[in-house]
């Protein structure tokens, strides 16, 4: 398996794109063709409990099984695989640096890794890109990527006991920006924040020209909304989670229609959750924007299973003052209508951002190269 040593290169076969969540375990297959990518099989089953924490699979074995499983009732048929790393361990950082080849680079990376890595440059895994020459010329800016290797080699265990070949790991960012924003996009050149709402995180992105300046990840995510529903209702985990999903909405006092009683419950539990996380969001924004001054954020992608909440997206669009659009990134290529419904794409798609956008990483069509971001 290759780990971000070969994150800025492209391969030019089918693979199965494995989404190693917390809370569900999300697949997606594509195929290439002249006009670009074919969608052929997507899947996703629950993850195993507690066998995956802070992003590290702590049972190999049990998850292997698992994703048995998932590739079976999924029918995938490639068997290299694609994955990605994502936490508080996870570092992407741009610095700058003396003008340098690639090769010195590679040698040098790792001694400017140690100024900012939370952990040993010994324990980590790390690669770096150069983005081009400094405004003075004489120093470069690059993209250091960096991830700790017990949290690369767990997914890497776990692909090897389903009988997958583990191919190449990156970070999750990447991946969510070539499954929404590929390069011919008109978007392709603006701010675009691209909000993961996941069960236990939600991360949130900002990209621009392919690149990921700004990532930065937050405890709270779908599993608090459910878990708000399960105490304020007094109901289990598992009823409560079936109406998150079935009756749960946000409410506007802009709403003129009549709101069902337990609609309105089920609002004023999720409440605080809902009030933390747009918190968290907004002061996220709010530090890019002072970081990289003159940089203006022109729309949200929100992506994640929870971004299907009832109104959720106009609700953060009204609060951060910004387009807000619900990722569908498997309707990105074609696909058979009658294998895949398009309301079941928009259904489902959230959730598989991240797997989608692994997926495409080592596709190109025939006679030519698919127009996605590294």
């Amino acid at each position: 398996m290759s780990f971000l040593g070969r994150l800025f290169t492209k391969g030019g076969q089918r693979t199965i794109g494995i989404d190693f969540g917390s809370s569900e375990l999300k697949a997606a297959q594509f195929a290439p063709s002249p006009h670009g990518p074919v969608l052929e099989h997507v899947y996703k089953v629950q993850t195993p409990a507690n066998s995956i924490k802070d992003g590290v699979v702590t049972d190999p074995p049990l998850v292997g099984e698992a994703l048995r499983q998932l590739i079976s009732e999924g029918a995938f048929t490639a068997k290299r695989t694609v994955s990605a790393v994502a936490g508080p361990t996870v570092v992407v950082r741009q610095v700058t640096m003396p003008v340098m080849s690639e090769r010195e680079l590679r040698e040098s990376t790792k001694y400017e890794a140690e100024r900012f890595l939370p952990y040993s440059v010994d324990e980590a895994q790390i690669d770096a890109k150069i983005l081009g020459k400094a405004d003075d010329g004489q120093n470069m800016d690059v993209l250091v990527v960096a991830a700790q290797k017990d949290l690369v080699l767990s997914q890497a265990s776990a692909i090897q006991f389903a009988g997958l070949t583990a191919g190449v790991v990156e970070v999750e960012p990447f991946a969510m920006v070539r499954a929404m924003i590929p390069a011919d996009d008109p978007r392709f050149q603006q701010n675009i924040a691209i909000i993961n709402v996941g069960a236990s995180t939600t991360s949130i992105n900002i990209t621009k020209a392919g690149f990921v300046p700004f990532t930065r990840n937050v405890p709270i995510g779908g599993a608090a909304f459910t878990k708000a529903i399960a105490t304020g209702l007094n109901i289990s985990i598992d009823e409560a989670e079936t109406m998150k999903r079935e009756k749960a909405a946000i409410l506007s006092q802009r709403d003129a229609a009549p709101v069902p009683p337990t609609v309105t419950r089920i609002f004023n539990v999720i409440t605080p959750p809902l009030t933390e996380l747009v918190t968290e969001i907004h002061k996220s924004l709010d530090y890019f924007r002072t970081r990289f001054r003159g940089e203006v954020i022109e729309s949200v992608i929100l992506g994640g299973g929870t971004a299907r909440l009832s109104n959720l997206d106009a609700f953060l669009g009204h609060e951060l003052g910004l387009p807000v659009s619900i990722a569908n990134p498997l309707a990105q290529g074609a696909y058979n209508p009658a294998d895949f419904p398009a309301e079941y794409l928009s259904d489902i798609g959230p959730s598989l951002i991240v797997a989608a956008g692994l997926a495409l990483r080592d596709l190109a069509p025939v006679g030519g190269r698919m127009p996605v971001s590294a």
